[in-house]
């Protein structure tokens, strides 16, 4: 039930309270009434008797009339201070149902931009894949593997979390909570430098950070840092990743999977691994294959908290000199230990899942070489 509709019964139930002690003090009211006017009546009969048996009869009836008003009128104070109590909750839960109600319409907008916002990719997606069917294959450049040199591991680490909503409710009690939706894509960056810092070779790993990353932060990592290893932490589906839009609004900016490779190739030093740490993310590896050695994507839905315990131990062993298939093993180990796959399921299709070009080995490719051991 929602909190409004729990409020507006309180509301109803605390208006027939109010109306019960109403009605104690009308008849409250004719009781004191009768009994004032019964004392008058016996106060004259005592000053107009003679006889003294009279008197006394008289006045003591008017006592007791006077004792019962005194009571009746106790009652109607009492049922008086009940309704003022009363109305001050009444007051209170009115103005609990005006936030209640207002946080509810709220939530409910809230709920229909996301479902508009979902539709719409839809609706774009399926056009995509219908243009994607009857298009040629793109061209994009084929990168050949060389070996590592001792040089630092540079990686481009994208997040991006464009579809995050949030919204302020503010309680009956005056408090402030924030309620929404949204990827912990700066924790996950968090913990693998933590990671990072207690590897073997911690100082052969820079990462670079590119937080509510666009398409042209990409453009931009690729030329500045000339990174070895490409990371995005976010949303993607069967067809492509969503990063932040250039407009610095809501919408995602969906990019397909074959011009993300295109782009990864259009480049004098193309990457040698692309990590994509988002949903159903292995569907991009075919088009990405076609410029980079090595894919690993998710093979199916991954949630927030098994995307960092993925991240950073994969990072952590790379930069202990492990080799990617090395790496991606241990991640494995590290989620079932954790819980977070079924260990009658791990296989070459569960998440996350390596894939690589037909002339790479990812068992003997290892790509932080310190310098006692660099080819």
């Amino acid at each position: 039930m929602a909190r409004s509709d729990t409020l507006r019964r309180e509301i109803a139930g605390l208006e027939t309270k109010k109306a019960g002690f109403a009605k104690v003090i009308a008849a409250q009211e004719k009781v004191a009434a009768t009994a004032r006017e019964a004392t008058r009546k016996k106060r004259e009969q005592a000053s107009r008797s003679r006889s003294a048996t009279t008197v006394r009869t008289a006045l003591a009836a008017a006592e007791r009339e006077e004792k019962k008003a005194a009571a009746a009128e106790d009652k109607i104070a009492k049922a008086r201070k009940d309704i003022a109590t009363v109305d001050k909750s009444i007051a209170s839960k009115t103005t609990s149902l005006r936030t209640a109600e207002a946080s509810e319409r709220r939530s409910a907008e809230s709920a229909q931009r996301r479902d508009d916002t979902r539709r719409r990719r839809e609706e774009i997606n399926h056009a995509r894949a219908v243009a994607q069917a009857s298009a040629p294959p793109a061209q994009v450049r084929y990168v050949e593997v060389t070996p590592p040199r001792p040089e630092p591991l540079r990686v481009l680490y994208l997040t991006s979390n464009p579809d995050a909503t949030e919204t302020s409710v503010t309680s009956p009690d005056g408090s402030v909570v924030e309620q929404g939706t949204w990827l912990r894509v700066d924790q996950e960056v968090r913990q693998v430098k933590q990671g990072l810092r207690s590897s073997k070779y911690r100082d052969l790993v820079v990462v670079e950070h590119a937080p509510a990353a666009t398409f042209n932060d990409l453009l931009d990592g690729l030329n500045d840092h000339r990174p070895h290893v490409v990371h995005f932490s976010g949303h993607a589906d069967t067809l492509g990743v969503w990063m932040e839009n250039e407009a610095g609004d809501t919408d995602g900016h969906d990019v397909d999977f074959s011009l993300l490779a295109r782009l990864l190739g259009a480049t004098d030093e193309p990457p040698r691994l692309v990590v994509l740490n988002a949903c159903e993310s292995i569907e991009g590896a075919d088009d990405l294959l076609q410029t980079v050695p090595l894919v690993i994507g998710m093979s199916d839905t991954i949630d927030d908290t098994a995307a960092i315990v993925f991240a950073r131990s994969f990072y952590a062993a790379l930069a202990s000199a492990q080799s990617v298939a090395t790496a991606v093993e241990q991640a494995k180990v590290q989620m079932l230990a954790a819980s977070m796959l079924d260990p009658d399921q791990v296989d070459d299709s569960s998440l996350p899942t390596l894939r690589a070009r037909d002339d790479v080995d990812p068992a003997t490719l290892v790509l932080v070489a310190p310098s006692d051991s660099a080819p």
